[in-house]
């Protein structure tokens, strides 16, 4: 169901739950499964199944510019700041985080786990432009 433009939550973007690789997968694994989710960003975690990090396909194409063998580990090039969102949050917040670090993902967290990750194309989805058009 498609929530109503009033009140529009950052839980109302979270598509699914966030896909993951563990740290010491290779950045050739980890374009294999962005590519096959069609997405652009994975959730890295830790030897415990804990998210430490994020990263997007803009670290997977600077690891490539430096001719970085694509079997390196992920933990090399991925984003340490893990920058997240409550899923309660305004989509203007989100809006506001992307813009202010210069990023197109942020983690979606909820009772403190990660729930989701969104996007700068979740953000441009016509119903959200409507909604920040009217209210922000």
């Amino acid at each position: 169901m498609v929530a109503p433009a009033r009140g529009l939550k950052i839980r109302d973007l979270v598509k699914r739950p966030p896909i993951t690789i563990p740290q010491n997968a290779s950045l050739l694994e980890a374009a294999d499964v962005m590519a096959k989710n069609n997405i652009g960003a994975l959730l890295v975690t830790d030897s415990t199944g804990s998210p430490v990090a994020v990263l997007s396909e803009r670290d997977i194409v600077k690891a490539i510019s430096m001719r970085i063998p694509l079997s390196t580990p992920v933990e090399a090039f991925m984003s340490t700041t893990m920058i997240t969102v409550n899923a309660d949050d305004s989509v203007e917040k989100a809006a506001e985080l992307m813009w202010i670090n210069n990023i197109r993902h942020l983690v979606v967290v909820e009772g403190g786990r990660a729930i989701g990750i969104i996007s700068i194309r979740d953000l441009i989805n016509p119903r959200v432009l409507r909604h920040l058009r009217e209210h922000g």
